[in-house]
C-alpha cells in the first residue's frame, strides 16, 4: 500500500509540473505578440472626445501615410489605407499622367480588399496627395462607396506646390449630406495639433 502511494503522489507531481510550464509557454507566446497599428475594426471604440474616428488615407510615395499614421496617434482612432487593385507605376511622371487622364475620364479607380464599415464612425479623417488641383480619383471610389450622409469629414493632404481648397471643394460638391469641413494641408506637422483640437478629435 505504502508503494502504491508513493506511485500516486510521483504521477501527480508530474501532472502539475507540466501542468505549470504549459502555462508559463502560453504567457510567453502572448507577450511575444507584435503591437500593430489599430485598424478599422467593425465595432470601434469610442477614440477623441468620445467620438468614434477614422483616419482613411491614400499615399503613393509614402508621405501621406506618415502624417496619416501620426494623426491615428493623436487621435486614437482606427486607421485604414485607401488601395487601388491595380497599383499605380512606381515612376512619378507615368503616375502623374495616369492620374491627369483618370481626373478627365472621371474614372473611379476599382479598390483593392474589403472597406470598412463606415457607418461605424462620426468623424472621417481623409487624406490624401493633391494630383492635378484634387483629390485622386480613387478617394472618389472610397468615399462613394458608402453613403456617408451626417458624417464630419475631416480632409488632409500632402503636395508638391497645390493647395488643398480645390480638393476640399471638390469633396463638398461630390458629398453635399456629409459635413466636409476646412482641410489641413500638411506637408509640415507643426499645424497638426492645432489642427485637431479645433475639430475636437485631439485625444
Amino acid at each position: 500500500m505504502k508503494r502504491i502511494i508513493c506511485v500516486l503522489t510521483a504521477i501527480f507531481m508530474l501532472l502539475a509540473a507540466v501542468g505549470c510550464g504549459g502555462g508559463e509557454k502560453k504567457a510567453e507566446t502572448k507577450k511575444a505578440e507584435p503591437v500593430a497599428t489599430k485598424q478599422a475594426e467593425a465595432a470601434p471604440a469610442p477614440a477623441a472626445g468620445g467620438k468614434k474616428v477614422l483616419v482613411a488615407y491614400f499615399s503613393w510615395g509614402g508621405t501621406t501615410r506618415n502624417v496619416a499614421k501620426l494623426i491615428q496617434e493623436k487621435t486614437g482612432g482606427d486607421i485604414f489605407e485607401i488601395k487601388t487593385e491595380t497599383p499605380y507605376p512606381k515612376d512619378i511622371q507615368q503616375t502623374g499622367e495616369l492620374g491627369k487622364k483618370e481626373k478627365a475620364d472621371n474614372v473611379r479607380p476599382k479598390l483593392a480588399g474589403p472597406m470598412p464599415d463606415l457607418k461605424q464612425y462620426d468623424v472621417i479623417l481623409l487624406g490624401y496627395p493633391i494630383w492635378w488641383y484634387i483629390e485622386p480619383m480613387a478617394v472618389k471610389t472610397f468615399v462613394e462607396a458608402q453613403d456617408l450622409s451626417g458624417k464630419t469629414i475631416l480632409p488632409f493632404a500632402t503636395s508638391g506646390g497645390s493647395d488643398i481648397g480645390s480638393s476640399v471643394a471638390d469633396l463638398q460638391k461630390t458629398l453635399p449630406k456629409a459635413q466636409v469641413k476646412d482641410g489641413l494641408l500638411a506637408n509640415s506637422t507643426g499645424g497638426i495639433d492645432g489642427w485637431l483640437k479645433d475639430n475636437g478629435v485631439m485625444k
